[in-house]
């Protein structure tokens, strides 16, 4: 059963779930003006309550669910939500939370819709600002001991006091959690310095997550992730 606190909010909540129920209602807030599905529109309508408008969970409804609602734009999220994962959710809602299921309000084509939406608009969306947040962060803190690609400098061209960097496209084993304790903690016995005091957790996962992007691409690695999986299909 869904853990709920009590309060306005959720008498709130309660009365606009109450609202979407009713066949009558509901079928004007699926489409729009001219009859065609609108994603945007059921986001809006059936998801932006608990979801809140940018898909980030930060909905007004927030602090009356346990657990709060899904993060959309949450890095640790991305590999999991997937458009058919999102339109199982949104069918069957899920147990142990306040998501409850739409498949009696919303057919197979408008969960399709809405499924891909969420991907598109939040998912991948946050993955693209991550991606140049990454980069950029990579280019401050790491490129001048690893290069820009990842592949090392050589040691006439490191700045003074900087000790050049392995070649990354050669390690094995960097799986996306070895990379983000190296970034946050670093290694003492090779003189690498970790930056969780200059970096925020988000931050250290968009540097981590670029990285990977990085040797996914680098000759030598092939499309794999220094001899692990793909980098979208790696494990998290």
């Amino acid at each position: 059963m869904p853990h709920l606190r009590p309060g306005l909010a959720l008498a709130a909540l309660a009365a606009a779930l109450a609202l979407l129920a009713d066949p009558a209602v509901a079928g004007d807030r699926r489409k729009s003006p001219d009859g065609r599905i609108d994603p945007a529109l059921l986001y809006h309508n059936y998801c932006s309550v608990c979801h809140g408008d940018q898909g980030d969970g930060r909905s007004r409804a927030r602090n009356s669910l346990v657990p709060p609602p899904a993060d959309f734009t949450d890095p640790a999220l991305r590999g999991r939500l997937t458009v058919d994962y999102m339109a199982a959710i949104i069918r069957e809602g899920k147990a142990g939370t306040a998501m409850v299921g739409w498949k009696t309000q919303l057919n197979a084509a408008e969960t399709q819709a809405l499924a891909s939406y969420v991907r598109t608009r939040f998912v991948e969306k946050s993955g693209d600002e991550a991606s140049r947040r990454g980069r950029t962060l990579y280019g401050h803190y790491c490129a001048a001991c690893h290069g820009p690609t990842g592949r090392g400098i050589e040691a006439g061209a490191a700045r003074e006091g900087v000790k050049p960097g392995p070649d990354l496209t050669k390690a094995t084993g960097l799986t996306r959690e070895r990379v983000i304790a190296a970034i946050a903690v670093g290694k003492a016995s090779a003189g690498k310095p970790g930056f969780a005091q200059q970096l925020s957790p988000a931050d250290i996962e968009s540097v981590a997550g670029y990285l990977r992007q990085l040797l996914a691409v680098s000759p030598g690695v092939s499309g794999t992730t220094a001899h692990g999986g793909k980098a979208s299909e790696a494990k998290r």
